[in-house]
């Protein structure tokens, strides 16, 4: 960890530390064929950057979200505000005959659209604190500082400017209206001659566009959801259902010889196992979706290096006898570990699939020999120190990293306790009982074997598993709900344009019904408009998600950016509020009397 000097870049700080490593290089020219080849580097990133790495995507689709909320909510409130300001086009061309300056009527639209903005904002302010309490326990709480995360002072201002600016700039919709307007035209104008071409064509194009974007949001939802289910139905190598588990750490102090620290695994395995409502129990250094784990190189015997190649690293894992079988951990060939592989007895080693599959192409590893290199110099080389362990089992890899299995794409080893003793890891119990009476149990018998140590991460699978998931399901949580309210919203905005349109052709649907058209002709009328709206916007949306699948790929897992199940249910989600939203102005377009609008003067 560094700081910059004032005026230098990343750039620059790359560059110095580049050249430190090639001049190391040089200086040890014997591991400058092992480094070159093992892909050692340097990177230098901002702080900031390394702590959010891991969630910056879901943080940077949070904000779109909101963004894309935001402007829905923009150009609908501004279809009202066109609708509104038609209706006072006489009033406000009236003031400007009588004198009014336009800079006045300008101010006066601004301030009036900024106070119902602000109270806007102050209203989401409240509803943005429950919600933020609601979803405490969503998820959220897994991202970096979470804690830190409420509803201040800094956060109420941002709210507000943001609300005055939308203010102002919806207030600016009638206010350009206004400066245009000619006012002799406007005062000859008949309450019933309709809005104009121009400013009908305007509110469709703003639903168009409000439909297009809660496509764009109802998609990214749609598309967050089928990748949390497919998450959720990922196989990760082991059963959770009924497994507690619990830390703990061996102090050399307390138990200075290795032989000390396996009789305390010993005797705490053989008063767990003696619990009622205990099926099994074992211990492990890398707990599945724990924050623990390691890698060591590791060679087979006789495996031959082609040139050019690193040695690789896979993740090594030590575990008890009675810990496969405890999370149901499949073996696919051999034995799992137990009471053979004694710390007197010749190595033991397990492999998983992918690591067999590196070292032993097509064959079966079960008693060949592997080893951990001594010789930075000769990494094959080997003579009667070397510490050989033999293969006694495959079994299927196993998520240890996260749900999703982007753990250690070589693959991992493990090596029996005895034979490899840690001074830190995770007990691991299979109950068949109530979880929470098992845990008070564990910690009561362990206590009284080992008073001076601590148990402590104690979860179940099942709670590592939600933890594990924990920022995709606040990101998806956020995306549920801003595409409700994107759906909502433009559910709304149809609805107004459609009931507006009734209103200012009921003078056109009067003579329409006169000439005989019927009533499933006046239907026709206000649904294709309906119909035409949501085509437009459902092809703008499709070209904003073709647009934007480059950005949500990397978000997701085991779906596709443009999955046709998620579009078509977009589709047909946003087709039914679209029509939906027409039943009403439909059903009211039919009741106009023709003779009571043709006597309107």
């Amino acid at each position: 960890i560094g700081r910059l000097k004032p005026g230098a870049t990343l750039q620059q700080a790359q560059a110095q530390v580049d050249a430190l490593n090639r001049a190391n290089l040089d200086r040890f020219p014997s591991y400058k064929e092992l480094i070159v080849n093992a892909g050692f580097h340097t990177i230098v990133m901002p702080l900031e950057d390394m702590l959010v790495k891991e969630v910056r995507g879901a943080l940077y689709l949070l904000w779109g979200g909101a963004a894309f909320v935001l402007l829905i909510g923009v150009v609908n409130v501004a279809n009202l505000v066109l609708a509104r300001t038609t209706l006072r086009r006489k009033e406000l061309a009236t003031r400007l005959a009588l004198g009014a300056g336009t800079g006045r009527l300008m101010g006066q639209l601004v301030t009036e659209s900024i106070l119902v903005a602000l109270a806007g904002g102050v209203a989401g302010a409240a509803l943005g604190t429950g919600l933020l309490r609601a979803l405490a326990h969503s998820g959220i709480e897994t991202l970096p500082r979470s804690g830190e995360v409420r509803v201040d002072g800094m956060v109420v201002m941002a709210m507000l400017a943001t609300a005055a600016l939308v203010g102002i700039t919806i207030g600016l919709i009638p206010s350009v209206q206004v400066i245009r307007a000619r006012v002799n035209e406007v005062l000859r104008e008949e309450s019933r001659s309709g809005t104009g071409r121009r400013a009908r064509r305007v509110r469709q194009v703003l639903v168009v566009a409000q439909v297009g974007l809660a496509f764009v949001l109802l998609a990214g939802a749609g598309l967050v959801l089928a990748s949390f289910r497919q998450l959720l139905h990922v196989d990760p190598g082991f059963d959770v259902k009924g497994v507690v588990t619990a830390a703990t750490s061996v102090p050399q102090s307390l138990y200075p010889k290795d032989s000390d620290a396996r009789a305390l695994m010993d005797r705490a395995l053989e008063a767990i196992r003696a619990i009622p409502g205990v099926a099994a129990a074992g211990a492990t250094t890398t707990i599945p979706w724990g924050d623990d784990h390691s890698d060591s190189v590791i060679l087979a015997e006789g495996y031959l290096m082609k040139p050019g190649e690193s040695v690789i690293s896979p993740e090594q894992v030590t575990v008890t006898p009675g810990y496969f079988e405890t999370m149901h951990i499949a073996m696919m060939a051999g034995r799992p570990f137990d009471e053979r592989d004694r710390e007197s007895a010749p190595g033991a080693i397990i492999v998983d699939e992918r690591l067999a599959h590196h070292f032993w192409p097509g064959s079966n590893p079960i008693g060949r020999r592997m080893f951990q290199p001594q010789d930075i110099h000769n990494l094959l080389k080997t003579d009667e120190h070397t510490h050989w362990m033999t293969v006694v089992g495959i079994i299927r890899p196993v998520h240890t990293a996260d749900v999703e299995g982007s753990g250690n794409p070589v693959g991992a080893y493990y090596m029996p306790y005895a034979q490899n003793v840690q001074r830190g890891y995770s007990l691991a119990v299979k109950t068949s009982g109530d979880p929470g009476a098992i845990l008070r149990a564990v910690r009561s018998r362990f206590a009284a074997i080992a008073p001076s140590l601590a148990l402590f991460d104690v979860h179940t699978m099942e709670e590592r598993g939600d933890l594990a998931l924990g920022s995709r399901r606040a990101s998806l949580t956020l995306a549920m709900f801003f595409g409700c309210l994107a759906l909502f919203l433009s559910g709304i905005g149809i609805y107004g344009v459609l009931a507006y349109l009734v209103t200012q052709r009921q003078r056109e649907i009067g003579i329409r019904a006169a000439l005989g058209c019927t009533a499933g002709g006046v239907v026709k009328l206000v649904v294709g408009e309906a119909l035409w709206l949501l085509g437009a916007g459902l092809l703008l949306g499709v070209a904003g998600s073709v647009a934007l699948r480059s950005v949500v790929a990397g978000y997701l897992y085991g779906v596709k950016p443009l999955d046709p199940l998620v579009m078509s249910a977009v589709v047909v989600t946003l087709a039914l509020v679209g029509l939906t939203a027409c039943v009403l102005p439909a059903r009211r377009a039919t009741r106009v009397d023709p003779v009571m609008v043709l006597r309107e003067q």
